[in-house]
Parts: structure tokens; sequence; C-alpha cells
């Protein structure tokens, strides 16, 4: 059971033809399906993070998991 909305960013690695990062983001939250957005450069990946934790702030949740690590998004300045 999923007790906070969770952020994660994901890298992959593609070596073919040539080498190539692409970053994920997953957003996850209590009781709705998952949502992914994949195909970004790591800041792009970054600032679309930064953005879901200003959504989830202002849908009124108090704490989310942002990258592993759980956060106090009253505390937290974006």
């Amino acid at each position: 059971m999923l007790r906070f909305p969770r952020i994660e960013v994901i890298k992959r690695t593609i070596y073919v033809p040539i080498y190539r990062e692409s970053y994920e983001v997953q957003t996850m939250r209590p009781n709705r399906p998952m949502q992914s957005k994949f195909g970004m450069s790591k800041t792009q990946a970054n600032a679309y993070s930064k953005r879901m934790l200003a959504l989830l702030k202002k849908e009124g949740y108090d704490k989310a998991v942002f990258k592993s690590v759980l956060i106090d998004l009253r505390k937290f300045v974006l």
C-alpha cells in the first residue's frame, strides 16, 4: 500500500547504435494509476519532477517521497 505520493526519476541507457541516456519520471499517488513520462534529458526530467512536486503541494499533500527521500512539502521550497 502506498501511504505517500511518490516521484521517481529513472535513468535509461541505450547502447544501440550509440550510447544515449534518457530519463523517465514516474508519479504515483494513493488509489490512482501510475503516470509516467519518458524520453527526456536530465534537465527536462528534473524540471518536470519539480513541477509535479508543486502540483502535489497544490493538491494538498503534506508529504511526498521524492527520489527515494521522504520530504515535507510544507517546508520544501520550490
